[in-house]
């Protein structure tokens, strides 16, 4: 009789992608509410949007301290811990008195909801290393699935027993996931990971700094106050990388940020989150500015996130007969041709014809294969990274995909006023052409030994 451990099954590893979605979710529910919440709380255009955005700082800040919790306590008790304090905090927030607590009770969901990431992609790797480019194109494909439930669960808790019931809803669902955690996925041992207290405190607040400096220009709030926080955040990054070479085992190596798995994967993932926050919010501005409905944009926009689930069986064949390098290549220049494209078609007159918008649905649809595929391959690359294997780095690592996110709302902040379609997607297609760059130059990365 066999003395190996029992393999995990489909149900631990199809729970590891819930939890995925369901983070995915926690981020874009909130969305189609938000005029509801506007309007209960009397808040202005600028305090409604706190609730969504405090949510995405503290991811943000949140992503580095998240790494080293994965690998102190082990992926599955660090995503139990995060999942039930979660399902405590959104059913708070379903409570709400006023919108100050709402935007408190979000940014301890994003606190949270940072644990996901490391965790899930970690455990994966782990639990199922004989297929690890399947399994993170899978986790690739959950964060597109959670993008396209959550706004349509959003809306329609919403419209049928108003906006708390969303935290009341999504607070059971987390409830449900941390008891399936506990029964089916298998404890992973955690490990004795170095923790430099002040180098960890100054990352954090660094990283703060920078997505709020991010937002601040997004936002046009002034010079003044984006160039005080800028120059906090310039200081924050002097400051972390002198800890880290003088104490490189509790912090990192400075020069193993530029190992190439490690800073190839970095820079694509947060190019493809740039991307994608692009075309979250000008697409359904320039649509609506059509005179298209909210309901024909939210199915536009599901093209592309059905796209992103569906497409992970195909990037992780091709690139099991290719190679992951060449995937990630490929989802790249689809990046750069489909904003141009679409930039292109949305300033023709059929847009709005029924032909027209099977065009913009091909486009979103080669848009969510291209975020796939970078997302996917660069997850692959980092799990075999020598740099990623500091926790530290790899909350690094996270927080840079955030942090493209985050850029990518900024930009449509900063030139939806400014510029035409083109002006603006040419920003996301010129992000994509330095990612190819940043992956070509070089060539391959050694092999691993």
């Amino acid at each position: 009789m066999s003395n190996e451990p029992m393999r995990p099954g489909t149900v631990a590893f199809l729970t590891m992608l819930t939890l995925t979605m369901v983070a995915t979710m926690a981020g874009t529910m909130l969305n189609a509410p938000l005029p509801d919440i506007q309007a209960e709380f009397g808040a202005t255009d600028a305090q409604v949007i706190l609730p969504v955005a405090a949510f995405t700082v503290m991811m943000v800040i949140f992503a580095p301290l998240a790494g080293w919790l994965c690998d102190r306590a082990g992926p599955a008790r660090a995503l139990l811990a995060s999942i039930s304090v979660m399902a405590l905090t959104q059913l708070i927030a379903a409570s709400s008195s006023s919108l100050e607590m709402l935007i408190v009770m979000r940014a301890l969901s994003g606190a949270a909801c940072s644990t996901f990431p490391p965790g899930v992609q970690r455990g994966l790797v782990i639990l199922w290393p004989e297929r690890a480019q399947a399994s993170l194109a899978a986790w690739a494909s959950s964060i597109g699935l959670g993008m396209a439930v959550g706004p349509a669960v959003g809306g329609l808790v919403t419209e049928l027993l108003g906006w708390r019931w969303i935290f009341v809803f999504h607070s059971a669902v987390c409830l449900l996931l941390a008891i399936i955690v506990l029964l089916v996925v298998p404890t992973m041992p955690g490990r004795k990971a170095p923790l430099h207290g002040l180098g960890m405190t100054v990352l954090m607040a660094t990283m703060g700094a920078v997505i709020i400096t991010i937002t601040l220009i997004g936002q046009r709030a002034g010079a003044a106050s984006e160039l005080v926080v800028g120059v906090l955040a310039a200081v924050g990054m002097v400051v972390i990388f002198r800890l880290a070479a003088r104490d490189p085992v509790r912090l990192f190596e400075p020069r193993s940020l530029l190992e190439k798995r490690y800073l190839r994967g970095t820079v694509v993932a947060g190019v493809a989150q740039f991307v994608l926050g692009t075309f979250l919010i000008c697409l359904p501005l320039y649509l609506g500015e059509m005179g298209l409905t909210a309901g024909t944009i939210g199915v536009l926009l599901f093209s592309m996130a059905l796209s992103m689930m569906l497409s992970g069986g195909l990037n992780s064949w091709f690139a099991a007969r290719s190679s992951p390098r060449l995937t990630m290549q490929l989802g790249l220049v689809l990046l750069v041709l489909t904003p141009l494209l679409l930039s292109a078609w949305l300033v023709t007159a059929e847009v709005t014809s029924p032909a027209g918008l099977a065009v913009v649905v091909v486009l979103l649809l080669l848009t969510g294969t291209g975020i796939n595929a970078a997302q996917s391959v660069s997850a692959f690359a980092i799990s075999r990274s020598r740099a990623a294997q500091n926790s530290l780095v790899f909350g690094i690592h996270n927080t840079m995909r955030f942090l493209g996110m985050g850029s990518g709302y900024a930009w449509a902040a900063l030139m939806l006023p400014v510029a035409d379609p083109l002006g603006v997607f040419a920003g996301a297609a010129a992000m994509a052409a330095i990612a190819i760059l940043v992956v070509i130059i070089g060539g391959p990365p050694a092999p691993l030994v």
